[in-house]
């Protein structure tokens, strides 16, 4: 694994992925294998669809499928008369899978699947062998797609044909089905599916990140919207926690690209730090049209594995009103000289702007979880965020914001990576935080003991270690000089996250015991 050829090889695509227009067309998709509209239903009371609720891949209940048709108190169907409804209100896929007629497919090619669908809960494809699930990539292998609405909405999912078999069904899955209303009496219990369509393609063997974002699109979808590809990957920007405290990713981004090259990864799995370089295959998602390369798989962190120096990437520099464009998505910017328009505390959520309030505002975004120097993470709506504006507004002072351009709720947003990232009076500018300190840390992997090689003599040095899930598990040790040692560490094996702190400057880096 550690060959010189096999380095070479990373390294090159790594240097691939410093800036570059070079760009890489989406798969052409084939003809339709399936094409279901759902029109055509038989049998005893309930009807299920003709070409649906097939053994031996299928057992979900015919009671969880039901028909439906346009009524004065309900949306007009996707396409046709009917649409087919699922239910299942549990919390699992228990009730298995809603199965297609089996098909000819070709072992190892890639399949996309799109199709319409509303309602609330959540829905997942698959491709089976006829006798057991197969081996899926997408993102709907660990999560699905959450729908919530009564207006149909278009879903784009991957799969990939077993390599056991040249005939397979397609299936559907649901859970957590409720009850959706609207204003007008319109009422949608569990979820409706429409125009169900299964396209082969050829799998992209590579692709950058500028291929991978780059968009004419008027929604800002990405051309591979619902395609994978066979590696992709980027420099950490940052580490990213869930709204419940848990890792839930990072954001990557091209060496020298100033738009159009980063990206969001969601991964619950893979914890590189910020600076490392990573490589991996993926599927690409659009979460309510922000590009989300997931289904993570062959991931190799090049830094670690080789035993690079991380290279922190520097932000770009935007105002209020030019960081809010899709070519920005993803990526690590800084705002300078702003002042707070607004603050929600309820929410972590606020509006800044640019020339003395004369830009159009952006939002900052304190909600999601981040690492914070000074101790105090948020934890969803409810957390406390690295700094609390303070009315009246804009007199506030003047500061300067650093983080990543996130997309939701229909706006574009800056999300600080921590309270270092937001600077009053724009006295330090936050890019210079992560990693800055230069530490050597070691052993890693550990065992019950770690040392911290300062390249200076810091007056103050603080180190602490957190679990993946942001949890302290060591608390901080102050002392001051050019090393820290910790021993006694009585952890379990796993993935640890040690921040380190030394005259205003800090470090974030992951160990392994």
């Amino acid at each position: 694994m550690k060959s010189k050829l096999l380095k070479l090889t990373v390294a090159a695509f790594v240097a691939m992925s410093t800036f570059m227009h070079a760009q890489t067309a989406p798969a052409t998709l084939g003809p339709h294998i399936v094409y279901e509209t759902f029109e055509n239903w038989s049998g005893a009371s309930p009807n299920v669809p003709t070409d649906w609720e097939i053994a031996p891949a299928n057992t979900i209940p015919s009671s969880n499928v039901a028909q439906v048709v346009t009524t004065s108190t309900a949306v007009a169907v996707q396409s046709g008369i009917y649409s087919c409804k699922l239910v299942n209100t549990v919390a699992s896929y228990s009730t298995g899978c809603f199965a297609s007629v089996p098909v000819a497919v070709t072992a190892g090619t890639g399949y996309q699947i799109s199709y319409y669908a509303r309602g609330k809960g959540t829905i997942n494809v698959e491709i089976t062998d006829g006798s057991a699930a197969t081996s899926t990539v997408n993102y709907a292998t660990t999560n699905g797609q959450s729908v919530s609405g009564k207006a149909w909405h278009h879903y784009f999912q991957t799969v990939t044909a077993p390599t056991t078999t040249n005939n397979a069904q397609f299936c559907l899955r649901v859970k957590s089905t409720t009850t959706y209303t609207a204003a007008g009496g319109i009422s949608i219990t569990g979820i409706d599916v429409d125009s169900f369509v299964v396209q082969p393609y050829t799998i992209t063997p590579s692709a950058n990140l500028y291929s991978l974002q780059y968009t004419t699109a008027s929604n800002g979808n990405s051309p591979f919207f619902g395609q994978s590809v066979l590696k992709t990957g980027g420099i950490v920007t940052a580490q990213i926690l869930s709204s419940s405290g848990g890792y839930s990713g990072y954001y990557i981004q091209t060496s020298g690209a100033n738009a159009w090259a980063a990206g969001y990864v969601y991964d619950q799995t893979n914890t590189p730090s910020v600076g490392d370089s990573v490589t991996f295959g993926c599927s690409v998602d659009e979460y309510y049209n922000m590009t989300e390369l997931v289904s993570i798989n062959n991931f190799v962190d090049v830094t670690t594995t080789q035993s690079l120096t991380p290279k922190i990437l520097p932000s770009v520099a935007l105002n209020s009103s030019t960081m809010a464009a899709e070519m920005y998505e993803s990526m690590l910017i800084n705002i300078q000289n702003a002042t707070v328009q607004s603050y929600s505390a309820n929410y972590g959520q606020g509006t800044i702007s640019t020339n003395a309030g004369v830009d159009p505002p952006c939002t900052y975004d304190f909600k999601s979880g981040f690492y914070a120097p000074n101790g105090s993470a948020t934890s969803g709506s409810t957390g406390n965020p690295g700094y609390t504006p303070v009315a009246p507004y804009p007199s506030n002072t003047p500061m300067c914001v650093t983080g990543n351009v996130n997309y939701e709720f229909s706006a574009y947003n800056i999300v600080p990576r921590d309270s270092a990232d937001i600077k009053l009076n724009c006295t330090v500018l936050g890019i210079e935080k992560h990693n800055s300190v230069g530490a050597n840390v070691y052993p890693n992997p550990m065992a019950n003991e770690l040392n911290i090689q300062l390249p200076f003599a810091a007056n103050t040095v603080s180190v602490s270690i957190s679990d993946i899930m942001g949890r302290e598990v060591v608390a901080p040790v102050t002392t001051s000089g050019t090393m820290v040692n910790i021993n006694n560490l009585n952890l379990n094996a796993g993935t640890y996250f040690v921040k380190i702190t030394a005259d205003g400057k800090t470090q974030i880096t992951k160990v392994i015991k």
